[in-house]
């Protein structure tokens, strides 16, 4: 029962993803893959449209660039970007994801409707309108403000940033004090090698803060998968109630009830099942761009010396970590997803 309430979710979600804003593509160069959200993949193109549920990857000497509606949107190389859409209260709110690499951002002009920003650890706000996203090996998020305002949200707390003010966000914890951008552009590259070496040289505590985040999501994912099936119960009640409706009392009295009660419980559920694939997408960038990479990172290091006391107590709780993940993510997933 709970599969099949699970693949209603999904095709409620693809049913909202069609109104999404659709992104085109404006510029490329070098290596640059979209995937769609069919699990097709192509060559990234000028002329390109991408909607949520599809993701751009650029290789080392990759870029694209793309325009959503009035956003100039600068994927640089070696990144992994996904249109996403989130409920909140009720009201869809595109998202745009960095789940590794270094994104920028330049709003042509404000609407008070911009797209969420998220990463492995945090959640913007947009009222900035240029800003950079750097999203690291570890986890952690390093946001530059150029002009206007960005909040970013961690661990339920928050910091509003201005121009020429920036933040970094850890992994599985609240953003750091505000600091003044430097006029010389920030080495993304030297920031993302200092937080790899960091989290190579304790490999056990970067799996903490990982398990920790993953803990999140997993809450969140079944969460709102409770309250979906809830809805969908009470769907089910109200549909069988609004054929008795309309069979003893007619078209008109059946639409009124359509409208007040069916239409306003098929929208949660709607919404919800969008939350459920949100949470569990989420889970799966931080399994598949930082668990996935510390692993390979750490295969690597110990290819000469795989019985080393510290690989194996690694491998131990990666082993645990990616059963914990299997048994309480994956079944939220779908096959395109893998």
């Amino acid at each position: 029962m709970k599969q099949i309430l699970l693949v209603g979710a999904f095709l409620l979600c693809l049913g909202a993803l069609a109104q999404a804003v659709p992104t085109d593509v404006t510029y490329t160069e070098g290596d640059a893959t979209t995937r769609y959200k069919d699990g097709t993949q192509n060559d990234t193109s000028i002329g390109d449209v991408l909607n949520t549920g599809d993701s751009v990857k650029t290789g080392a000497d990759g870029q694209v660039e793309m325009d959503q509606k009035g956003v100039t949107i600068r994927v640089n190389h070696g990144t992994v970007f996904t249109l996403m859409e989130v409920d909140q209260g009720d009201q869809k709110s595109p998202v745009m994801s960095v789940a590794l690499g270094s994104i920028r951002f330049r709003y042509n002009k404000l609407t008070g409707q911009e797209p969420l920003v998220r990463t492995n650890s945090a959640v913007l706000g947009v009222r900035g309108t240029e800003f950079t996203v750097f999203s690291g090996a570890d986890g952690s998020t390093l946001i530059a403000v150029d002009q206007g305002q960005v909040n970013v949200e961690a661990e339920g707390k928050s910091v509003q940033l201005a121009a020429a003010e920036g933040v970094e966000v850890p992994l599985g914890k609240p953003p750091g004090d505000k600091f003044a951008v430097p006029k010389e552009k920030i080495d993304f590259s030297k920031w993302n090698d200092d937080k790899l070496n960091a989290m190579l040289s304790d490999p056990m505590a970067a799996m903490k803060s990982i398990e920790d985040t993953m803990a999140t999501y997993v809450k969140n994912t079944v969460d709102y998968s409770n309250l979906y099936q809830q809805y969908m119960a009470r769907l089910l009640v109200e549909r069988a109630n609004l054929a008795k409706i309309q069979k003893e009392q007619g078209d008109v009295a059946a639409l009124k009830y359509s409208d007040s009660v069916v239409a306003p419980l098929s929208l949660q559920a709607s919404n919800l099942g969008l939350n459920v694939r949100y949470s569990a997408l989420a889970a799966l960038s931080l399994r598949r761009f930082v668990a996935g990479r510390l692993y390979v990172f750490m295969k690597e290091r110990y290819i000469t010396n795989p019985h080393d006391v510290a690989y194996s107590a690694f491998l131990t709780e990666f082993g645990t970590f990616l059963n914990g993940f299997e048994e309480a993510i994956v079944p939220y997933l779908v096959k395109v997803d893998i």
